[in-house]
C-alpha cells in the first residue's frame, strides 16, 4: 500500500504493485514448486501462479494510462481469467475478480476498501471450489481477511501490512495441521506459500519503490517465462548473478552490445538476467566476473521454432468432421497420435508441469468451428482451467473430468462424433466408474506420503494418485502397481511407456508382465510422455 492510500486508482499505480508481486513471485518460483506433496517431478504450483499473474502484467503493459478505475479493474479480472493456469492459477483468479469489486466503483484504495476486497476475495474463491479444503490458499486468504477485519480503526498503513502478512504467514504455517497429507510430506502448502510470497511482494515492494522505477519495468519484459517472440540471434540464455554491490544498469550496459531482449533486474546482491544473443560464452564471462551464477538455462531458438513449425504443420490437416469435436490437453508424441487416431479434433500441448491456460484452451475450442465441443484435461490439475475456458466460450462445452491421460484414452474409445455433445459427455465419464489407473517415475527427494516411506532416486508406483510404493527396482515398482491394478479381476491392462533413460526398462518391466499374468490381456503403446516412463491404466 502507497503512503498516500486515498490516490485514486490508476493503470500506473497498479502497474507498480502487480509487477513488485509478479518479481518477488518469479524469484522464488522454485521454491514454492518444490513444495508439492508428491515428491515428483512435476511440481508446478509456483510455475501455475506466475503464468498467471504475468498474464495481468501483459495486460496492464498494454493498457492507457487514462483508463478510470472500473476499466483498470476490467484489465485486471481479463489478465487473471484468461492466463489462469492449474488449480492454482483459476482459484487466485476468482481472488482476483472478487477483489476487485469495490474498487471498480471508484473508491480510493484505503484500508477499509482493502478490507473489503479481501473479504470479497475470499467468498468468491470459496464459492468457486465445489468442495472446499483447508490448509490450502483458500485457509490462508480467509485467515488474512479474518485478520484484516480485526485492525483497529486509524491503523497506519504499515501496522496495517504488517498484521495481515503476519496472519498470512502463520496461517500458511498451520496447514500441515489442517492436512495430513502435507505433515506427511514434511511441506507447508504450495498455494498458500505462493499466495503470500505474491502478497508480501505487492505490499512490500509495491508500496516502496518509487513510482519513476515502477514504471519503467513495466515498459520492460517480464522475465523469460513464456514463450518468446522471434529473435535475430539464435540463444535465448537466462541465469542468476549473486554478489555484491551489483549494479544492474552498468552490467544491462555492458551486455547491450551482445543481443537484444535484454532484462537486468533485481537488487544489490541477486539479479536476474535474459538476453537473446549469439555470444552466450561471452555473457556468462561478463557476469562471473561480477559474482555467482546460478540457474543458467540456454535454449536455442532456431531449433524452437523449427519445432514449433513443424507442430504446426501437423495440425494443418483438416479436423474431424462431425456434430461434436473433442480438443485434448496431451502431452508425448506418442500419445498425440494416439489421440488423434481416435477422433480428436484439436490438441492442446500441455500435462504435467506443462499446464495450458484457460485462453489456450478456449482458443482451442474455438479454433473446432464447432458448436459441440468436448474438452478434456487429461489432468487434475487442469480441470478447473478447463471449466473455466468452457464458461467464457460461445460454444456448447462439455467438460468430461479426465484426471490423466489413460483415463482420457479410455474415455475417447466411447466417444462419437455423430452423437450430441451432452451424451457423449455423459457416456465419456461413465468409463471412469470402472478405470484404475497407475504412474511410476522416480522421486525427487526424501518424503513420505501416504504411509509410504519414500527416498529420492528411487521409483515410486501411485494408484489412482496415491502412493503404494517406492523401492530402487523398476520391476519391482512396476509388479506392484499391476498387482493393485488388476485386483478384483480387471482383464485389460493398457501400459503407455515414456522417454527417457528409464522407457527401456519400463518396456522390459511390462513385457515381463505377461507371465505373471498369462489371462490378462495387456496393450502396450509408445507413449513418449516426460517424467513418467511409465502410465498404466486397468479396466
Amino acid at each position: 500500500m502507497a503512503s498516500d492510500d486515498r490516490e485514486r486508482l490508476s493503470v500506473d499505480r497498479v502497474r507498480s504493485v502487480v509487477l513488485a508481486g509478479f518479481y518477488a513471485l518469479e524469484a522464488r518460483k522454485q521454491e514454492v514448486n518444490d513444495l508439492n506433496v508428491y515428491p515428483v517431478p512435476d511440481g508446478d504450483t509456483g510455475t501455475n501462479l506466475c503464468l498467471t499473474v504475468r498474464s495481468v502484467v501483459d495486460e496492464l503493459r498494454g493498457a492507457s494510462d487514462d483508463l478510470d478505475p472500473a476499466q483498470v479493474c476490467e484489465a485486471i479480472a481479463g489478465g487473471a481469467l484468461m492466463g489462469a493456469r492449474g488449480n492454482s492459477g483459476v482459484i487466485l483468479s476468482q481472488m482476483v475478480r472478487g477483489a476487485l469489486e469495490p474498487f471498480a466503483a471508484g473508491e480510493p484504495p484505503t484500508i477499509d476498501t482493502v478490507v473489503a476486497a479481501l473479504r470479497r476475495a475470499t467468498d468468491t474463491a470459496y464459492r468457486a471450489v465445489r468442495k472446499p479444503v483447508e490448509g490450502t490458499m483458500l485457509t490462508v486468504i480467509r485467515e488474512v481477511t479474518e485478520a484484516a477485519e480485526t485492525a483497529e480503526e486509524g491503523v497506519a498503513p504499515s501496522a496495517f501490512i504488517d498484521l495481515v502478512l503476519e496472519a498470512g504467514w502463520n496461517s500458511v504455517r498451520r496447514t500441515p495441521t489442517l492436512l495430513k497429507v502435507l505433515a506427511d510430506a514434511g511441506v507447508v502448502d504450495a498455494g498458500g506459500y505462493g499466495l503470500m510470497v505474491l502478497l508480501e511482494g505487492m505490499a512490500r515492494g509495491g508500496g516502496s519503490a518509487p513510482r519513476e522505477e515502477a514504471s519503467e519495468l513495466a515498459r520492460q519484459p517480464a522475465a523469460a517465462v513464456l514463450e518468446e517472440p522471434e529473435s535475430a540471434y539464435t540463444y535465448c540464455t537466462s541465469f542468476l548473478v549473486e554478489g555484491r554491490a551489483l549494479e544492474a544498469a552498468a552490467f544491462e550496459e555492458a551486455l547491450i552490445p551482445l543481443g537484444d531482449s535484454l532484462l537486468v533486474v533485481g537488487t544489490e546482491s541477486q539479479l536476474k538476467v535474459h538476453i537473446h544473443t549469439d555470444q552466450p560464452g561471452t555473457v556468462l564471462t561478463l557476469a562471473t566476473s561480477r559474482g555467482v551464477v546460478r540457474e543458467v538455462e540456454i535454449d536455442n531458438m532456431k531449433d524452437q521454432t523449427a519445432a514449433r513449425e513443424a507442430r504446426l504443420r501437423e495440425h494443418t490437416s483438416p479436423p474431424p468432421s462431425g456434430r461434436t469435436q473433442v480438443v485434448a490437453v496431451v502431452i508425448g508424441e506418442g500419445m498425440k497420435r494416439l489421440f488423434r487416431s481416435m477422433g480428436a479434433a484439436y490438441i492442446v500441448d500441455g500435462g504435467q508441469s506443462m499446464n495450458p491456460s484457460a485462453e489456450e484452451l478456449l482458443r482451442a475450442v474455438e479454433a473446432t468451428d464447432s458448436a459441440e465441443v468436448i474438452l478434456l484435461p487429461n489432468n487434475s490439475n487442469i480441470i478447473m482451467a478447463a471449466e473455466q475456458a468452457a464458461t467464457m466460450s460461445t460454444a456448447h462445452v462439455v467438460v468430461v473430468p479426465s484426471r490423466s491421460m489413460q483415463a482420457g484414452l479410455s474415455a475417447m474409445v466411447v466417444y462419437d462424433p455423430e452423437s450430441a455433445v451432452e451424451p457423449n459427455g455423459r457416456d465419456m465419464a461413465a468409463v471412469f466408474e470402472s478405470l484404475v489407473t497407475g504412474e511410476v517415475t522416480r522421486a525427487v527427494r526424501d518424503s513420505r506420503v501416504d504411509d509410504v516411506q519414500i527416498r529420492e532416486g528411487e521409483f515410486m508406483g501411485l494408484v489412482d494418485d496415491r502412493v503404494v510404493v517406492s523401492d530402487a527396482d523398476l520391476t519391482h515398482v512396476v509388479g506392484t502397481v499391476t498387482s493393485y491394478l488388476v485386483d478384483g479381476g480387471r482383464e485389460l491392462l493398457t501400459a503407455l511407456v515414456g522417454e527417457g533413460a528409464d522407457a527401456a526398462r519400463a518396456a522390459e518391466a511390462v513385457e515381463g508382465l505377461r507371465g505373471l499374468y498369462p489371462d490378462l490381456e495387456l496393450e502396450v503403446h509408445e507413449g513418449g510422455q516426460p517424467l513418467y516412463p511409465l502410465l498404466l491404466s486397468a479396466e
